[in-house]
């Protein structure tokens, strides 16, 4: 075992020297990059500088799950934004549930039909008990990109964004699980926040800002408006990472529970110490 931590970390200085010779790509920031750096630098090195491909298959289970159904509604949203003439989005189902059984084999889900059908149930039953004008979706998994005035780029992907009214935005986001943020925890979303400031510089003749929680296992929806100042503190941890990892050039590792469910701790000399 040792010498296999001491192989894989020759690797990875030996990486990060070649890189360094180089002239590195411009760094987008985003919501998981910067978490992925607060929890663990070597874990933000892998995804966003080395770009260390990954087995889908070593998620856990029930992130795979929530990505599933994310793709049924997508194509859903994307179908009633196209052709759809009424609020009524039933039309749609079709579409989902096409999508969900791909997703379910690329996201390499157990050959379990009754699971599958649970997933195809939750988008099914979600899409007829929601009313929507195609009029008012503004994007579908949109991809929002800007620059704050000191280089900072950041981007994000939002499920869902929605007009609500003439001046109106609203920031909608997937949850497929059960537990339920409160007001106020949805009021200082990072996340939320996050993408309401890139909606802003997106279409700045919006006068106000909300976000949702859609929680398509039971139903529910909770909806919040933004305020401008966390909206601005978002963005600021945002930088604040940007800038310290920007500088970095040893993205220490940080061990911890984490490792579990990294899908690059067979790679990480530290991780591998922990399971030894």
């Amino acid at each position: 075992m040792a010498t296999l931590r001491q192989l894989l970390r020759h690797l990875f200085r030996s990486g990060t020297s070649r890189q360094s010779s180089a002239s590195p790509k411009p760094r987008w920031y985003s919501v998981s990059s910067t978490r992925e750096y607060e929890t663990c630098p070597r874990r933000y090195q892998f995804a966003y500088v080395d770009r260390v491909p990954t087995d889908r298959g070593l998620a856990p289970e029930g992130w795979r799950f929530g990505t599933v159904v994310h793709r049924g509604l997508e194509a859903a949203y994307r179908q009633h934004q196209a052709v759809g003439d009424s609020p009524d989005l039933t039309h749609t189902v079709p579409v989902a549930l096409e999508a969900v059984r791909e997703a379910w084999a690329s996201e390499q889900m157990p050959d379990d039909p009754a699971a599958r059908g649970r997933a195809e149930e939750v988008v099914r039953r979600s899409l007829v008990s929601t009313c929507l004008e195609p009029a008012d979706i503004l994007g579908v998994e949109h991809h929002f990109r800007a620059e704050t005035p000191d280089g900072c780029r950041i981007s994000g992907f939002a499920d869902l964004v929605l007009r609500r009214g003439d001046f109106g935005i609203e920031i909608r986001d997937h949850k497929v699980t059960r537990h339920l943020c409160t007001p106020e925890q949805l009021t200082e979303d990072f996340q939320l926040n996050l993408y309401g400031w890139l909606a802003l510089q997106e279409w700045p003749w919006a006068h106000a800002i909300s976000a949702s929680h859609h929680y398509p296992l039971g139903g529910e929806l909770a909806h919040v408006d933004l305020d401008e100042t966390n909206m601005e503190a978002a963005v600021l941890r945002v930088r604040t990472v940007a800038s310290r990892a920007e500088a970095d050039a040893e993205f220490v590792p940080m061990p911890g529970e984490h490792c579990e469910s990294c899908v690059w701790s067979s790679l990480c000399p530290e991780a591998l110490s922990i399971s030894a």
